[in-house]
């Protein structure tokens, strides 16, 4: 699994402007540098399936990253590097569309294009769901194919309280003459303050072997900037299509765990479909 793990999953990274075409795509990525921990050991490889759907008056947004997508059931590796997953759904109401649709009348913000309510739901494994609910922020800045925020509540069921979780999300295409075009794409995420301290209970051979951890939530920072290059169209094959490249973790406080880092390199290949 990926270090997207208790991060809000609209997790901005693919999340496109409000008035983008649907979209849907396949990653795969690979690191060598994971933290050995319940997700598996220092070498994993993700699968990634994500879809964006534009809707009259809001978006849906879906992803889950796949652990070991390829591991044969008899291999001797931890649970989740059998299919371990981790993603979610997001839902938004734009405010601007709605307006526009009362009072019949297009309205222009300049800079902001956009502010929608949203709800997402987070799927983990081992650990069920979690929800975010707050408000998503779409941007028009130039050179960028999309600029995103949101502001949402971040509510863990294992944890008490809530927390006030701030993010950005960014595309740019840059054409490298007729040769090709290189894509800077990611995310940042900052969990502002800390959840509060609960318990998780792990049940991995039945509820005979059930183990109670407790933990205290703290505060996170986590971004994957993505480079990526459109080797379709290097290859004189198709444009927009096929990429490669690399998306890097940084991931501070990772699980909302004081100390708990994991930075490294992934190599990603993407189709968007």
């Amino acid at each position: 699994m990926k270090g997207r793990l208790f991060i809000s999953a609209f997790v901005l990274c693919t999340s496109w402007a409000s008035a983008a075409a649907a979209d849907t795509s396949l990653e795969i990525l690979h690191g060598w540098n994971y933290n050995n921990d319940f997700n598996g050991a220092k070498e994993r490889t993700i699968y990634t399936v994500k879809t964006f759907q534009p809707w009259q008056y809001g978006t849906f947004f879906l992803y889950y990253d796949i652990t070991g997508p390829f591991t044969p059931p008899d291999s001797k590796v931890l649970p989740n590097e059998k299919g371990g997953f981790f993603g979610g759904q997001s839902f938004t109401l734009s405010a601007k569309r709605i307006g526009e649709k009362i009072s019949g009348e297009k309205w222009d913000w300049g800079a902001l294009g956009d502010v929608s309510l949203r709800y997402e739901m987070e799927h983990v494994s081992k650990f069920g769901m979690l929800m975010y609910y707050g408000l998503q922020w779409d941007l028009k800045i130039p050179g960028f194919d999309f600029v995103a925020a949101t502001t949402v509540i971040r509510d863990d069921w294992s944890l008490k309280g809530v927390d006030l979780q701030i993010g950005g999300a960014w595309q740019m295409t840059i054409p490298l003459g007729n040769i090709t075009d290189f894509v800077f794409a990611g995310f940042v995420q900052w969990g502002m303050f800390g959840e509060g301290s609960g318990a998780i209970e792990f049940c991995d051979d039945g509820v005979d072997k059930c183990v109670h951890v407790q933990q205290k939530g703290a505060p996170f920072v986590t971004s994957q900037p993505q480079f990526l290059l459109d080797v379709g169209k290097l290859a004189r094959i198709t444009d927009r299509h096929f990429y490669a490249g690399i998306e890097y973790q940084i991931a501070l406080n990772r699980y909302l765990q004081k100390g708990v880092n994991e930075n490294l390199a992934q190599v990603m290949f993407k189709w968007a479909l």
